[in-house]
């Protein structure tokens, strides 16, 4: 998504997108819900606003609720966004399920897919890399600590609904529960598990699931369950971050963007339009720092 956000921001200033995978992925199963309206705005498609809520399942108090849930989704025990939970209604913006297709159109020139990271034959333009960080850490021959990046896998089960148009999510801290978060967008229930867990009987545990947001069995029509290599990365050290970004815009004019690429575990679809806008001007002068520009 960062990659094609940066290419229909670019429009024609881009000369060229290249994607690994041999057709358009989707590779974010998990809950997509954006803050702003400013991907909306930017890209000039349509999003829908939604009042959202978020609640906690109480399983023993307020902090051994939000340490449980760190250990379940991280494995450390730290504060998460299970505090951020409230059954106040949030403005959130949700995009149309096409959107990759619609960020694709926009784009002045057409992805060229199957491509392995052909840096070489464009040394001589700027490059804006999306691949995660370590994977470029290792292309371009950087040392770096393995142990460094540490990620978790995760397994969505997504259930699709009748009768039902609410936008909502339960955290769950309960260890014995597989899902630590459930969530509502539309008539589309998506229950995130870590672990490497994965369901022995998919529908009943979409029934489980279905109960804990008060929903009907009757209710469920459809469930399917995908796997996420990157659920959760966690934050590396800040200085080495920064050090390879700098390193990589300075030495070979790749500049970094998204989540992976930059290692920012916080970093929303968002804030990747002011980096977008960051990195265009640092193109256009050189002299300036990605780093002192760059949110975070």
């Amino acid at each position: 998504m960062a990659g094609l956000l940066a290419a229909a921001m670019l429009r024609k200033k881009c000369n060229g997108v290249f994607e690994s995978q041999k057709g358009l992925p989707n590779n974010h199963s998990a809950v997509l819900r954006f803050r702003s309206s400013v991907v909306a705005d930017t890209l000039n498609i349509p999003f829908k606003k939604v009042m959202a809520i978020k609640s906690v399942e109480a399983w023993r108090n307020p902090i051994a609720d939000a340490m449980a849930y760190s250990r379940k989704t991280n494995g450390t025990a730290t504060m998460r966004s299970v505090l951020t939970a409230s059954p106040e209604p949030q403005e959130r913006f949700i995009a149309p399920p096409d959107l990759l297709r619609q960020m694709a159109e926009l784009i002045g020139s057409p992805v060229e897919f199957g491509q392995d990271y052909p840096f070489w034959a464009f040394r001589d333009r700027p490059i804006i890399s999306t691949i995660p960080m370590p994977m470029l850490m290792s292309i371009l021959g950087y040392e770096f600590d393995p142990t460094d990046f540490n990620s978790r896998a995760g397994t969505n089960v997504i259930v699709s609904l009748e009768d039902c148009d609410a936008y909502c999510s339960l955290y769950v801290s309960d260890p014995t529960f597989p899902a630590a978060r459930i969530s509502i967008t539309g008539n589309q229930l998506v229950a995130e598990c870590y672990n490497g867990w994965k369901p022995v009987d998919e529908f009943k545990f979409a029934e489980q699931c279905a109960a804990k947001m008060g929903l009907h069995t009757s209710q469920i029509s459809r469930v399917e369950v995908k796997q996420q290599k990157y659920a959760k990365i966690l934050p590396m050290p800040e200085d080495k971050r920064r050090r390879f970004v700098m390193w990589a815009s300075e030495e070979h004019g790749i500049y970094s963007l998204g989540r992976f690429a930059t290692w920012r575990p916080g970093l929303l679809l968002d804030d990747v339009v002011n980096d977008v806008r960051v990195i265009q001007r640092l193109i256009e002068n050189r002299s300036e720092s990605y780093l002192h520009k760059m949110k975070g």
